[in-house]
């Protein structure tokens, strides 16, 4: 980590972190067109960039900027399909009020869901599978993350933490094909008021869609960790999860259960296109994409790390049944890793994972029609 003050505002400080991790990885069956042997990364590689200033009486100016990029090629993320600064860009204030941030960024319940819920932090081939289906935004980078939203973060009050996001509704500019227009009685609804004009052209194209709300509780203190929380995206389809980890010294257990509701088909038309893949889910089964609609998926997720001196075991198992279509059976997900700190910020790590998918196809009757992928990692990272 970096940091520098600015001599304009001795208050002001600015921070430069980040990670890269670079391995090699391989799988037993892969997408059409990609390599089942491939130079990439375990983890998210990026350049964070934050900022506080010191405002007096307890209060604090913050911005907080990540890069997100592709260390085997230097391109953007996911070659460029995602936003530059895909991880965060936001500005906010925080005091003894707690802490209230705008921009766009990891929902209320995404941000500490995953790394509190899986020994991998949802990274490398074996991480666990914690919100099959579900993505907070459909655009593509959209799996945590929302764009144009508020956060707001309590104070801590025992170890109790409240966190909440909000983003507004969004006007379909493209028809919707078979999906009737939202009467323009509809659109002036709070929080916001659309002119007639406006209105007119939003239900020509189709309509309005839902707001994104996000709330998190969480309880942290001492050697547990328990949260819940519940989120709506633009879709209408909703998640429902508990989580959380308690550390015995000797081993650290992990553990999480969720629900991903689908929303109507007009309104899961009128949220986009699905572009983000669903956390940790090997793509060479295929994508599992959004929830169906109407329908739900169960997903749990159970894991432990033990530490052994610089080195750390991690195991994980996680099921989910498909994407809630009608004929789709269960997805399960075994991984095995090994973790070894060279240093305080460098390690490496070796991974191996399994994935089962029971009926494939959703042509067999008796659903048997199950397909099998490995996949094992070798990389190393070094956090900065």
């Amino acid at each position: 980590m970096a940091a520098v003050s600015g001599t304009a505002f001795a208050q002001s400080t600015v921070t430069i972190t980040g990670i890269l991790d670079v391995g090699v990885k391989n799988v037993t069956k892969a997408a059409t067109g990609v390599s089942k042997l491939s130079v990439g990364s375990g983890n998210n590689n990026r350049i964070a960039f934050g900022v506080t200033e010191d405002l007096g009486g307890g209060m604090k100016a913050m911005a907080n900027a990540q890069m997100r990029f592709d260390p085997a090629t230097g391109n953007p993320e996911a070659a460029g399909a995602r936003p530059l600064f895909q991880g965060e860009t936001r500005i906010g204030v925080s005091g003894g009020f707690g802490t209230v941030m705008l921009g766009r960024g990891l929902s209320a319940l995404q941000a500490p869901n995953g790394g509190n819920s899986d020994p991998w932090g949802v990274s490398t081939v074996a991480g666990s599978v914690y919100a099959a289906g579900f993505a907070t935004d459909y655009a593509a980078g959209g799996e945590g993350r929302i764009d144009q939203g508020l956060w707001y973060t309590s104070p801590s009050f025992g170890g109790v933490t409240l966190s909440v996001s909000y983003s507004p509704r969004k006007i379909v500019t493209t028809a919707v094909t078979g999906v009737a227009a939202v009467p323009q009685s509809q659109l002036g609804v709070a929080p916001f008021t659309f002119t007639p004009a406006v209105a007119a052209v939003a239900a020509k194209a189709g309509g309005v869609s839902k707001t994104h709300q996000s709330i998190n509780l969480m309880y942290a203190d001492g050697p547990l960790v328990v949260g819940i929380g519940s989120e709506q995206n633009r879709a209408a389809d909703t998640l429902t999860q508990i989580y959380g980890n308690y550390n015995l010294t000797m081993a650290k257990l992990f553990a999480s259960y969720a629900v991903v509701k689908g929303g109507s088909a007009a309104e899961q038309a009128l949220g986009g296109t699905f572009a983000a893949a669903a956390s940790a889910v090997n793509s060479g089964l295929g994508a599992v994409g959004p929830v169906a609609a109407g329908r739900e998926i169960k997903n749990w997720t159970v894991g432990a790390s033990m530490p052994f001196g610089a080195t750390t075991l991690r195991v994980g198992y996680s099921g989910w049944n498909g994407n809630g279509a009608v004929g789709q059976k269960d997805d399960t997900k075994l991984g095995v890793g090994v973790k070894y700190d060279l240093s305080k910020r460098t390690y490496m790590y070796s991974d191996l994972a399994l994935q089962t998918r029971k009926n494939n196809t959703g042509t067999a009757a008796d659903g048997k029609d199950n397909s099998k992928l490995g996949s094992f990692d070798l990389g190393v990272a070094h956090s900065f």
